[in-house]
């Protein structure tokens, strides 16, 4: 499926953007959200990889709160802290993969949630 520029390029943006997550907690969701709903007419290209951004952040939001309930306790919390290093380090170093292949055209399918968006978009 040939891509345009505009569209590698807004499909680079709705992965990369998400890193403003890390300074605006509620913007590593409502940016790939905005940006599904504006091209998911328009651009099957584009809005699947802002679809699986935005289920990429929110599938990180779930482990985290999960590490957040296991760190409560003495001995899981020893565990925790390492592991939220672990998937912080991981998630950005993935999302920069990601924005990297779909600015080269590529349809990159996020493990887990990808398969989702490709339902959902119909690619």
């Amino acid at each position: 499926m040939p891509v345009s520029d505009e569209e590698r390029t807004w499909a680079m943006l709705a992965h990369l953007l998400t890193l403003v997550g890390y300074v605006v907690w509620i913007g590593a969701y409502l940016v790939p959200l905005v940006i599904y709903l504006v091209y998911k007419d328009k651009s099957p290209f584009v809005a699947f990889h802002a679809l699986q951004s935005l289920f990429f952040q929110l599938a990180l939001l779930v482990v985290v709160a999960i590490l957040l309930l296991l760190s409560l306790t003495v001995v899981f919390g020893c565990v925790t802290i390492p592991a939220f290093v672990v998937l912080g380090i991981g998630a950005l170093i993935y999302v920069i993969v990601a924005a990297i292949r779909a600015y080269n055209g590529e349809l990159f399918e996020y493990w887990l949630v990808g398969n989702w968006a490709w339902q959902i978009v119909g690619i």
